[in-house]
This record gives C-alpha cells, structure tokens and sequence, in this order.
C-alpha cells in the first residue's frame, strides 16, 4: 500500500527540523506519473549544484526516503497514494557521489557506508526502516 503524500511531507519535516533544525526546501508537491527519464544516473548528475554528501540536510532526506519508502528507491520516483514524489536531484546526486547510494536495477540503494550513517537515526527491520529506540542508540 502507497503512503499519503501529506504523512510523507510530516515525516520530511521532522527529520529535518531534527537534523537539519530548518523546514525541507523540496518536495512540496507530488507529480501525476514517474519520471522514467531519471532512471539513468546521468540524468541525476544534470543537477545545477553540489554539495557535500554528509551535510544533515542530505542525511535527513535520506532518513525520510527509507523510513517512508523503504531500502529501494526507484530512480523513477516514489510512490505515494495520489501520484509520484521524485526524490531531490541534487541530494541523491551528493549521496551517490559520496558513496552513501549506490544504483542497482533501476533504483538507489544504501551502501555499507549509508547505513553506518544513518545508524544512530533509522535500522532496517525485515525490508522495511524504523526509528531507532532508546536502548539502540548509538553514541
């Protein structure tokens, strides 16, 4: 089952507001079909800028990603119950870049070094991810 888009945008939120400590920038809307031409990652490596794939902007859209759409990300966009989401171009072209994604049929991946960094935040538990608790925190 889709989740709704408006549970996607308050998870978002939080993850940046914690993280970052400011209101997501991006997606603010939802498209009407995927963005097949996406599913190259040259298209994703078009985008305008960079930045540094370990800033807490880029590790809190990551966090929101996996925790709403699980381990695959499908280049193509994600998919929520009233259309498509299509993941910050820039973020998951820093990630990638950083080595934290990696592409695998179509679709971002975590490597071994995405989920060293999202493991004080998120684990993964049976193909999906969930908040860490109390007693699994790291640090």
């Amino acid at each position: 089952m889709r989740p709704r888009f408006s549970n996607f945008r308050k998870t978002l939120k939080e993850w940046c507001l914690l993280i970052d400590g400011k209101e997501p920038s991006t997606n603010k809307t939802y498209n009407a079909k995927p963005n097949y031409d996406a599913e190259t990652i040259d298209w994703w490596y078009e985008a305008d800028r960079t930045h540094d794939g370990d800033t807490p902007r880029d590790q809190a859209y990551l966090i929101a990603y996996l925790e709403v759409f699980g381990p695959v990300l499908p280049m193509k966009g994600l998919a929520v119950h009233e259309g498509w989401i299509y993941p910050d171009r820039a973020i998951m072209r820093s990630l990638h870049t950083a080595g934290i994604l990696a592409v695998e049929d179509k679709a971002f991946v975590l490597t071994d070094a995405g989920r060293s960094q999202i493991a004080a935040h998120i684990v993964e538990d049976e193909n999906k991810f969930r908040r860490v608790t109390g007693s699994e925190q790291k640090g």
